[in-house]
Parts: C-alpha cells; sequence; structure tokens
C-alpha cells in the first residue's frame, strides 16, 4: 500500500517511501516496456546475420581430379554419391559430371541401385544411365538435370545451384555438357 507523503515520512523512509504513485506506475511501465522491445530485439535479431550457405546452393569441393579418376577406375565408374548437396558425381563419355538426384517426371530423389547398374527412381519407376544420366525407360520426359563443375587448380568444384542447372532436352550424352575432361 502506498502512503500519502509527509515530510516525517521522506526523512525517516528510505526510496520507496519516498516515490509518488505515479512516479512508481512510470518506472513500472518503463521498464515493461524497456523488457518488451529487448525480447523483440532478441527474436529478430538473428535474421540480421548473414547464414553460410551448404549443401544444396553452394559450392561444393568434391576433391581431387586424379583421386575422383582412380575412385571411378576403381568401382568400374560407379555414381559418388553426395547426400547434403544432393547430387551424383559421374564419370560421363570424356568428363566429370554432376548430376541431380531429382528425377524430372515429379521430382523424387533418384537412388543409385549397384545391383541394376542404374538410377531407379523410386516414385513411378524411372531408369537413368550411370554414365550419361540420360532416360533409359519409364515416364521421365528427359535425363536428370547437371549441375556446373570446374576445374580449379586440379580440384574439382561443383556448383549446386538449382537455379542454374543445365536442363538437357535430348536424350543422348551431348559433348557440349562437358565442363571438365577426364583427360
Amino acid at each position: 500500500m502506498i502512503r500519502p507523503h509527509d515530510e516525517s515520512s521522506l526523512k525517516a523512509g528510505g526510496l520507496i517511501a519516498r516515490l509518488k504513485r505515479r512516479q512508481l506506475l512510470r518506472m513500472g511501465f518503463l521498464g515493461g516496456t524497456l523488457l518488451a522491445v529487448s525480447e523483440i530485439g532478441g527474436v529478430f535479431l538473428p535474421f540480421f546475420w548473414v547464414n553460410k550457405i551448404t549443401g544444396l546452393g553452394g559450392k561444393v569441393g568434391v576433391g581431387n581430379k586424379a583421386e575422383i579418376l582412380a575412385k571411378f577406375q576403381a568401382t568400374k565408374a560407379a555414381p559418388i554419391l553426395y547426400t547434403e548437396s544432393k547430387f551424383f558425381l559421374i564419370h560421363a563419355p570424356g568428363a566429370i559430371a554432376a548430376a541431380y538426384r531429382r528425377c524430372t517426371h515429379l521430382g523424387c530423389a533418384v537412388p543409385w541401385t549397384p545391383a541394376e547398374d542404374q538410377f531407379h527412381c523410386p516414385c513411378h519407376g524411372s531408369l537413368f544411365d550411370k554414365n550419361t544420366a540420360t532416360v533409359k525407360g519409364g515416364p521421365a520426359p528427359r535425363p536428370l538435370d547437371l549441375f556446373h563443375v570446374s576445374d580449379q587448380g586440379g580440384s574439382i568444384v561443383v556448383d549446386t545451384n538449382p537455379l542454374d542447372l543445365m536442363v538437357r532436352s535430348g536424350n543422348a550424352w551431348d559433348p557440349a555438357h562437358v565442363e571438365v575432361t577426364d583427360a
């Protein structure tokens, strides 16, 4: 309970006794407002930090060109899966290419099936060649899309930006899609 002030209570009491009701309400309102503003600032602060893109959308270093070619030779050109970045590194005729794992029929994730020696979409049964990612059968209208691949001083880098894909219309391997040769 806040009591009215008089001179005798001001001398005897502490800080609380010297506050008037209006001052106490003003300090409470100011404290609540500062608390609310700091909570809102704490919620929105992470939106102003720059996030580093990893996986799909970023540039992914996949290793040394010689090591990749040796791995292809040891595994009879079996595709190398990069799960986080959603692509397979394939040994195309005369090239190292990166095929996007998304099926061109309805967008399902296409796995490599070693027993069949091809890519086999589990959703509707589209089949893709292991070396060129071209359609071998099923409802897929075109081959798997390719990511851009570059050779930076012997190190292979794949640009996994899904907005900058090499969309192939024909169902045959085109040497124009070669960006990194295997020579």
